[in-house]
């Protein structure tokens, strides 16, 4: 049941950022860009959807309310969601294990596209490894991402975790030293140019950063419950 409720809670959302990805694949089209001069930006593009997906769906933590509560105070349905006989622990592995498997197909799929896409200079092998490693940066910025929507409603978790998306991204452009530890790194597809490359410390960071904020997520939702 709580399966099915936390599918019902972001199936639209899900919808809604594969519908935003179809989009952002026909406008290359529609300006008759060739592939080779719009691949850069059809990366580029990729990588902020599969950040903005993440970011979308995390809406896991009890405090995660729709923009319904900024004047109506708080939502029916998690006035509902709080009276089932189950933990909030259960109730945040529930939903952020839903959303995660979602932004999984989701990171998934792009990389499909993107496989389809391909110029003739950038080879399979290079973006099945960008898949993996995409996958392990989009799920630490999901967790960070699920961490605020335990402390925030909905309305200001999609703000804060846009601006530290921003935050991120201005390190990568102003500090080139650290860019292979940051978790963006690994959503960048020159990162797996050359053969067997991966983004090692990215990835390791990544999976440090999804690993603490799911422990923090579960230490704050037990402390509500004392």
């Amino acid at each position: 049941m709580l399966f099915y409720k936390a599918w019902l809670e972001t199936r639209w959302r899900f919808v809604f950022m594969l519908a935003s990805t179809v989009l952002f694949l026909i406008l290359p089209y529609a300006m008759n860009a060739p592939l080779q001069r719009a691949w850069p930006g059809i990366t580029l593009g990729f990588a902020l959807i599969n950040c903005v997906t993440a970011i979308y769906l995390a809406g896991s933590g009890i405090n995660a309310q729709t923009l319904y509560s900024a004047t109506s105070g708080f939502h029916g349905s998690m006035i509902f969601t709080l009276s089932l006989p189950v933990s909030r622990r259960r109730l945040l592995l529930t939903r952020a294990g839903v959303g995660a498997l979602e932004v999984v197909g989701f990171v998934l799929l792009a990389a499909l596209i993107q496989l389809l896409l391909r110029p003739a200079t950038l080879s399979a092998s290079s973006l099945a490894r960008y898949a993996g490693g995409a996958l392990v940066s989009t799920l630490a910025i999901y967790a960070l991402s699920t961490l605020l929507a335990c402390l925030l409603d909905e309305m200001w978790q999609f703000s804060c975790a846009m601006l530290l998306l921003g935050a991120l991204w201005m390190i990568n452009l102003r500090l080139p030293a650290i860019i292979p530890f940051n978790p963006l790194h690994a959503l960048n597809v020159s990162a797996y140019a050359q053969p067997g490359a991966m983004p090692w410390a990215s990835m390791a960071v990544s999976g440090v950063i999804a690993a603490l904020a799911l422990g923090a997520s579960l230490l704050l939702l037990n402390r509500k419950e004392c």
